[in-house]
């Protein structure tokens, strides 16, 4: 009961932070909203928003999903609620100025990717999830969206029970480069595919001559600081310049 409560009482207040972006996105006020896993929120802002939804950054907001995994977005879509509240904010006005981020994928490859792709299996998965995040553009009314590439794995490990790490560093930072080539290889075969999606890939300069995330860009082996969110934004202003 006292988790049903939590869950009921998380939806309203995102619903109320909803509330207050779409009448930000109405008068002009958003140039960027992050949508995804906890990353999400700390490329868009400098912590998590208190409903939810909101902005810590002026004209950027965050839309976090909580612990979301590429692979299940893949697999069952996006909550039919989520799509509602995007069928709303697509009706508004100011809506087509605002680029929507997707920043899924970290949660996959520190907790349950690794294994499957040291054993041989595939991503192909990718496919499925860059068709889900088309289907939510259509939903927003916007005619582009970006994909961020993941951040890649630091040799801190991000230590939290309900989410174990699997696998070696060494091979979440193998699995890293897997996802992170399949994403370059779907969005470039579906480039002519509308909405379009533009892949974010601050991977090289948010990584060491090794590959791993540079220690001084993140807070806790998973989380950029201020340092690390100033690196991929100017990665996002780098690609939406050269993107006509």
């Amino acid at each position: 009961m006292k988790h049903r409560l939590r869950v009921v009482r998380a939806h309203l207040l995102a619903w109320i932070g909803l509330a207050r972006m779409a009448r930000a996105i109405s008068r002009g006020q958003v140039d960027q909203v992050w949508l995804g896993e906890s990353n999400a929120a700390f490329f868009g802002g400098d912590r998590f928003p208190a409903l939810g939804v909101g902005s810590t950054v002026e004209r950027r907001w965050v839309w976090h999903l909580g612990p979301r995994l590429m692979y299940s977005v893949a697999r069952d879509d996006f909550t039919p609620a989520l799509h509602r509240a995007a069928r709303l904010l697509g009706r508004l006005p100011g809506n087509r100025d605002v680029v929507w981020i997707f920043s899924l994928g970290e949660i996959d490859i520190r907790c349950h990717l690794a294994p499957r792709v040291m054993a041989g299996g595939d991503v192909d998965f990718v496919a499925a999830y860059v068709d889900r995040l088309r289907g939510l553009l259509r939903d927003l009314g916007s005619p582009l969206g970006v994909v961020m590439v993941p951040v890649p794995p630091a040799t801190q490990q991000f230590v939290h029970e309900s989410f174990p790490v699997r696998g070696t560093n060494e091979e979440r930072l193998a699995t890293h480069g897997v996802l992170r080539k399949q994403l370059v290889e779907e969005l470039a075969a579906s480039s002519s595919a509308t909405p379009r999606l533009v892949l974010l890939d601050a991977t090289d300069d948010l990584s060491d001559d090794d590959g791993w995330f540079r220690a001084e860009l993140h807070t806790d082996g998973v989380h950029p600081n201020d340092a690390g969110r100033e690196v991929a934004q100017a990665a996002l202003r780098r690609l939406l310049e050269h993107t006509p």
